[in-house]
């Protein structure tokens, strides 16, 4: 009865416009109609959307939603927020067609990381065609895999962690840990947990033992299908002369194997842009603990040149 996965993301920004320029120009994302003039849909394969973005009054990532093979495991998940003393706020069924859902939720982690729950699934059936040229983004078989990864801060850590086991039925793939002040026996490290739903991606959440964030997330990963496509886009970035900011250089991450490099979004948090992720068995992996990020570059901006 745990998340199945990572279904879409709600963005809010005063910009739609830019949003749409950076979600089909840069990311190769394909704008679908929305009905409203203040929504902007984005979709990366046969789902009407997967990033749904609001004009609003900030720029920000507002919250992932997270998808339920059923409604008796959207229930379910409901019952254990409730016992577990979350909030949880039933939207309406305009509200849920409005998101191309059967059902939708609200609550929120022990941290205040807001995020939504649904289940069942709407499609239009409208070829996914990238205007950027993008082979294919990754989303499993049907979507199985979800739309990608989202990494939140999470300063009540341990708390945060086990919330997300123990409630919504996320398990363990890495439990990085991170020694910044020599490793010593008084250096606790940073802790991070690598989590995965139920299907074959390395996580579809990590929660980072940082402060919170300003912009709602730390990123957000979409994988695509050829490095050719992750090239490609790294040259628009670069030729974007700092429109978009590079965040990180192309690198290749120790834990789910992912080459990708990072760039900023409108909304301040980041894009990881990925090929070739780790695919494992949620029933049978056995949880890891890295002590590296990334076995080359991954060289962030606010880096000095050695």
């Amino acid at each position: 009865m745990s998340v199945s996965s990572l279904g879409y993301v709600v963005i809010e920004t005063r910009d739609l416009a830019a949003w749409q320029e950076y979600g089909t120009q840069i990311l190769g994302a394909m704008e679908s109609p929305s009905g409203d003039p203040d929504v902007l849909f984005l979709r990366v394969d046969d789902r009407p959307f997967r990033f749904w973005i609001r004009k609003g009054e900030r720029e920000a990532f507002v919250a992932p939603g997270w998808e339920f093979a059923s409604k008796e495991a959207f229930d379910a998940a409901i019952a254990r927020l409730e016992a577990a003393g979350r909030p949880v706020e039933r939207a309406g069924i305009m509200e849920a067609r409005g998101r191309k859902v059967y059902e939708l939720a609200r609550s929120s982690d022990p941290c205040g990381n807001g995020f939504e729950l649904f289940y069942g699934r709407f499609y239009d059936y409208a070829p996914f065609v990238s205007p950027a040229a993008v082979s294919r983004f990754v989303t499993g078989d049907n979507g199985d895999m979800g739309l990608g990864h989202v990494v939140l801060t999470a300063p009540a850590f341990e708390e945060t962690h086990a919330f997300y086991k123990e409630v919504l039925g996320f398990g363990d793939t890495d439990l990085g840990r991170f020694f910044l002040a020599g490793g010593g026996p008084d250096d606790a490290g940073i802790g991070f947990a690598f989590m995965h739903a139920r299907n074959g991606r390395h996580h579809s959440l990590a929660l980072g033992q940082m402060p919170e964030s300003p912009n709602g997330a730390v990123h957000m990963m979409l994988e695509v299908g050829t490095l050719e496509d992750v090239g490609r886009a790294y040259d628009r970035v670069l030729k974007s002369k700092g429109k978009v900011p590079l965040s990180a250089t192309l690198g290749r991450h120790v834990n789910d194997k992912m080459t990708s490099f990072y760039m900023r979004t409108p909304g301040g948090f980041d894009i990881e842009y990925g090929w070739n992720g780790l695919v494992i068995d949620p029933d049978t992996w056995v949880p890891t603990t890295s002590l590296g990020v990334s076995d080359w570059g991954h060289k962030w901006a606010h880096e000095k040149d050695d």
